[in-house]
């Protein structure tokens, strides 16, 4: 059976938008930040290994992230929350530059803890379960894997490597 995949971004914005239309959406008082969002830049969430797992969407209000769509490689989209316990909670709301890049303090606070070994570079993945979606880099020593670095919203924590999935190998 062949399944079609979504790869484009663009493809992606359509669907999150259509689905903002539904009247689930419209009618969910928990959910009313989000109709008056923008739909963010659709990212790539990678499994540990490195291939497409799905889309994470970010609904932004002046550049901070309210809420979120997932959308599985088929197009179907499988999640949609807010962040924070009330829509109006925007002291839980993500910064939006978040889902573009790993955040550079947090970048540098990892690079000088492992200072000599080598950092691969992020990919936008999970931990253990994709909805633990986060930024995630190897930290190697020679060919080996010492341990996993994931970037959250609310800051980073390492797993060792007996308990990862080895991801992608690529360094920075």
């Amino acid at each position: 059976m062949n399944q079609t995949v979504i790869k484009d971004p663009k493809t992606v914005r359509k669907i999150v938008e259509a689905e903002r239309k539904r009247s689930r959406l419209i009618d969910d008082k928990k959910l009313s930040s989000l109709k008056k969002a923008e739909v963010g830049s659709p990212v790539l969430i990678l499994t540990p290994e490195g291939n497409p797992s799905y889309w994470l969407v970010p609904l932004l209000e002046k550049g901070f992230a309210c809420g979120f769509v997932s959308v599985e490689l088929s197009g179907r989209v499988s999640r949609l929350g807010i962040f924070g316990s009330a829509p109006e909670d925007s002291s839980s709301w993500i910064d939006g530059s978040f889902f573009e890049k790993p955040p550079p303090k947090m970048l540098f606070e990892i690079e000088a803890k492992y200072l000599g070994l080598t950092i691969s570079k992020p990919i936008f993945s999970y931990d253990a379960n994709p909805s633990r979606w986060a930024w995630r880099v190897e930290i190697r020593d020679k060919d080996q894997i010492r341990s996993v670095v994931f970037m959250t919203p609310g800051g980073w924590y390492e797993r060792a490597s007996e308990t990862i999935s080895p991801g992608s190998g690529n360094e920075l």
